[in-house]
């Protein structure tokens, strides 16, 4: 039971972080909310990315008064299966793409399209389309796409912030205590990794002979998750099961 609460978690609070991503951009529009970024950020000229389109039901307290609401009450389900119902084009420099969505599998309402911009500049994303029966039309600002990234070398990477939020010490002392295996806590740490929740330092990737951990990263799960080292130092556990190849990335 343990292992699938934690796994609920993991989507939960990742689908959480997901729209509320710093650089998103966000729009009421009657009893929905509509917020659009990149899912990559920064984007970088030349680097593979996705605009991100991400739908959510408002809140009392965000909801449009002056906007046209629905007739019917406003429900998740109005949130999904709109990829081919939404008109979605990006322009960066005068130079206008129309994109095709693809709703997430696993995240019902959060919506992705495959874009590599070319060039450095603003983009601004157009959005045309309609939730049930009301009927938006809203432009967004997101992030500035930036100059192609220079390769870091060994001695920079060590002065990269390492960022873990306080919530992943919950998993770690469940894993620490024995509720969650070894197998799970890595494929948690490989998500938040993917989703770059948990942001480390450049490292070596490498092919697992085995799946186990070695007791001394636990050792540092649990010093962390008591809060007698730093995220710095417990990213150096993590670092060794990447080169390890025991999570992959």
């Amino acid at each position: 039971m343990k292992k699938i609460i934690v796994s609920l978690i993991v989507i939960v609070l990742a689908t959480g972080l997901i729209s509320n991503a710093s650089a998103h951009k966000a729009e009421i529009v009657g009893n929905y909310k509509i917020e659009v970024g990149w899912k990559n950020e920064p984007p970088i000229v030349n680097e593979p990315n996705a605009v991100e389109l991400v739908l959510t039901l408002a809140s009392d307290y965000e909801k449009d008064s002056s906007q046209s609401q629905s007739s019917t009450p406003a429900k998740e389900s109005d949130l999904t299966g709109l990829a081919d119902k939404l008109e979605v084009d990006i322009t960066l420099n005068g130079k206008k793409t129309f994109l095709t969505l693809n709703e997430e599998s696993k995240f019902p309402g959060v919506y992705h399209s495959e874009f590599t911009p070319t060039e450095i500049g603003t983009p601004n994303v157009h959005v045309y389309g309609k939730i049930q029966d009301v009927e938006f039309e809203r432009t967004f600002h997101p992030e500035a796409v930036e100059e192609s990234s220079v390769p870091i070398n060994t001695e920079s990477q060590n002065n990269v912030d390492v960022k873990i939020p306080d919530w992943v010490k919950n998993n770690a002392k469940w894993w620490v205590e024995g509720q969650v295996d070894d197998s799970t806590f890595a494929s948690g740490l490989q998500f938040l990794l993917k989703e770059k929740i948990i942001v480390v330092p450049a490292t070596e990737k490498g092919t697992a002979q085995n799946t186990t951990i070695p007791d001394w990263v636990k050792n540092n799960a649990k010093w962390w998750s008591d809060g007698q080292i730093d995220d710095k130092t417990f990213a150096s556990g993590i670092q060794f099961l990447i080169k390890q190849g025991i999570i992959s990335v």
